[in-house]
């Protein structure tokens, strides 16, 4: 399927020469429906003006009118067209403006078939057509549903931003600027929506959506340095916004399944350190060194989400046992780097190495303790004894015996269980000294006269 974009450019096209209708083009895009239907409303009430013959004179003064608007719309950072083409409208009136800004794009969009916008689809930060291609973007923010469409579509945006970098981080460091600050506002955009979710189905699904989609914007940032490490400085600031924007919903994540949040952070550790070996097996340790860097961020976050666990007693036990598992291996692997690095590089890997073990050693603790406590409640008993049952505890009974009456102290064994109790039983001459062992319950005990 195609982006909303192209989509609407072929409906528009289609509808207009007769070859599809309205119903036609909205279902053949089901998933799009809700957000294709007003635009195309709007744009088949468009009707192309008569054909009109301007001076050339007029039309190169109109031209470079408009390109001194779109210049000095650039130079105050605007990233809507509601800046651009705002017709006077006060700033105050956010909904006309941002109504107004629709009408230019589905103009631009149905004129010539959309080829304008279509064509602004391949701009880049400092582009002419850019500001037509972001408010493209603005323009189905404001048509698409809940916030959990209005999330989805900046992290997607987020992505073509990372995009844009990777076509500019050989060329203009001031372009590539400009899409890493469109990327972070992306990210930010997408966060704000998603606490604003309340259904927690919902958020959720988004959350588990969210994560896989950062990690591949995390690869994708990787590939990029991969392919050309002398572009590491600058696409390094993309990965690590990334990252911060991977550990917000972590943090998110916890509040609602804390256990799903320890497992997704892990591999993180782990997906961070494997980037490090392979790093360092090609003896490019700066690379190493920010993987690690990286690597302590995770590990940091997990003791956090594993202290919480502790506190709240949220699924506490599995968290230790999953982060003492997981935690030995990565202290294993780091052992292993740090004989293959050179001195200069063997600080990073302590630092790395510290902050697991003081992880490792957070759980360790915690798992133990679970296995002290489980240990004294099984020895603990409820305050009497019964045969059969494996409970132990202290009480007091009677038991027949054949060395007169008395009482005593004394210790039986039953099956499972022991206890102490004092006891008085009937005898059979007299009163005197003895062991008494009561029959049929498999405890015993001594007595005193």
């Amino acid at each position: 399927m195609g982006t909303t974009e192209n989509i609407l450019t072929n409906c528009i096209r289609e509808i207009k020469s007769g070859k599809a209708t309205l119903s036609e083009c909205l279902d053949r895009y089901p998933s799009k429906r809700r957000e294709l239907e007003p635009l195309l409303k709007i744009a088949l009430n468009i009707y192309e003006p008569p054909a009109m013959q301007l001076d050339e004179s007029y039309k190169q003064a109109a031209k470079a009118r408009l390109l001194q608007q779109i210049r000095t719309a650039k130079q105050k950072q605007s990233r809507s067209l509601t800046d651009i083409f705002s017709f006077g409208i006060s700033p105050r009136l956010v909904w006309a403006r941002a109504a107004m800004s629709v009408l230019v794009i589905i103009i631009l969009l149905s004129m010539s078939a959309g080829g304008t916008a279509y064509a602004a689809q391949g701009s880049l930060p400092g582009d002419i057509l850019y500001p037509v291609k972001l408010g493209t973007e603005d323009a189905r923010l404001l048509v698409a549903g809940g916030n959990s469409a209005k999330a989805e579509l900046n992290l997607n945006f987020a992505q073509i931003r990372l995009v844009e970098m990777s076509k500019l981080v050989n060329k203009d460091e001031e372009r590539v600027q400009l899409a890493i600050k469109g990327y972070q506002e992306n990210l930010e955009a997408a966060l704000v929506q998603i606490r604003m979710i309340s259904d927690a189905s919902a958020l959720y699904h988004m959350f588990a959506w969210a994560l896989e989609d950062m990690q591949k914007q995390m690869t994708f940032c990787d590939n990029v340095i991969d392919g050309n490490p002398a572009y590491f400085g600058r696409v390094n600031e993309a990965t690590s916004l990334a990252i911060n924007q991977q550990v917000e919903l972590l943090k998110m994540l916890a509040q609602q399944d804390i256990l799903q949040a320890t497992q997704a952070n892990l591999n993180m550790m782990q997906n961070r350190l494997q980037r490090a070996q392979v790093k360092a097996s090609g003896n490019q340790y700066q690379m190493m060194e920010e993987a690690l860097l990286q690597y302590q961020v995770f590990s940091r976050l997990g003791g956090r989400i594993l202290q919480s666990s502790q506190v709240l007693q949220n699924h506490s036990a599995e968290i230790e046992a999953l982060s003492l598992q997981a935690t030995t291996t990565y202290l294993d692997t780091l052992n292993a780097l740090s004989q293959h690095v050179p001195q200069e590089y063997q600080s990073i890997i302590e630092t790395s190495r510290q902050a697991t073990m003081q992880f490792q050693s957070q759980a360790g603790y915690g798992f133990q303790k679970h296995g002290t406590d489980s240990a004294q409640g099984n020895s603990r008993g409820d305050g009497g004894t019964s045969p059969g049952d494996g409970s132990s505890g202290s009480g007091s009974g009677t038991s027949p015996g054949d060395g007169g009456s008395g009482s005593g102290s004394g210790t039986g064994q039953g099956d499972g269980g022991s206890g102490s109790g004092s006891g008085t039983g009937p005898g059979d001459g007299g009163s005197g000294s003895g062991s008494q062992i009561s029959p049929g319950d498999g405890s015993s005990g001594n007595g005193k006269p």
